[in-house]
């Protein structure tokens, strides 16, 4: 129960209202104009669904391929908004060693197929690769990101997980404007989403691990920007 929560977190994340584009209009990344977002994404979540019993190892994965934002640490950083691919990885062994990390890989090190059927990642995540600031993808939740850096997780580290769909895909469709001064905003996405079983190995752990539950994701969106927004506006 425990991993499907913490799943359904990491979608909203991921699927979540295109409104929150405002992060990289804020940033002065974006001027007015129409805009068009694609991004593909995957969770997967191993050895947290067990109850009783002595304790085991415990990590995740959440990649996300599109727009990604990300805050920096230092209070007054300017905001970075790219395309990229932004991995999140936690790992704890059985006495609860371990840590997290984001960080941006090339972009061939992870796949997803047209039909949200499978899904790839090969990586070896390493001190370079951390991520700038505190990140999600644009589009996400304003109340859950994905920490930056590296929080006690020994690099390098390698990462193998394939997906496999085990259920129909489903769609949401979601529609926003946002209105602020003379600034005007608004949009609409379409987020689709797979059940799946996922099979992976983390180098930190030892052996191969099936998921407790694990899914496979897409968004396409427009964005319709009228104006500049006054700094009044956003707190950025």
């Amino acid at each position: 129960m425990f991993a499907r929560r913490l799943a359904l977190v990491f979608s909203i994340v991921i699927c979540g209202s295109l409104a929150l584009a405002t992060a990289a209009v804020a940033a002065g990344i974006m001027g007015p104009g129409k805009y068009t977002f694609h991004s593909t994404g995957a969770n997967a979540f191993f050895g947290m669904g067990k109850k009783g019993g002595p304790p085991s190892p415990s990590w995740s994965v959440s990649v996300n391929q599109g727009l990604n934002s990300f805050k920096p640490m230092h209070p007054n950083g300017p905001r970075l908004v790219n395309d990229s691919t932004m991995v999140y990885l936690t790992a704890f062994d059985a006495l609860g060693n371990g840590g997290f990390g984001c960080f941006v890989i090339p972009n061939g090190n992870f796949t997803v197929s047209r039909d949200l059927q499978t899904a790839a990642l090969h990586t070896t995540l390493t001190a370079d690769e951390a991520c700038p600031g505190y990140g999600t993808p644009v589009g996400g939740s304003k109340e859950v990101i994905f920490a930056g850096g590296n929080g006690g997780l020994a690099l390098p580290i390698r990462v193998d997980v394939t997906w496999s769909a085990s259920g129909a895909v489903t769609t949401f469709k979601n529609s926003f404007s946002l209105q602020c001064l003379d600034y005007n905003e608004s949009g609409s996405s379409s987020n689709l989403s797979t059940g799946a079983g996922a099979s992976g190995s983390v180098s930190i752990l030892t052996g191969g691990f099936t998921s407790d539950f694990a899914d496979v994701i897409s968004t396409d969106g427009k964005l319709d920007l009228r104006g500049v927004p006054p700094s009044a506006c956003f707190g950025y």
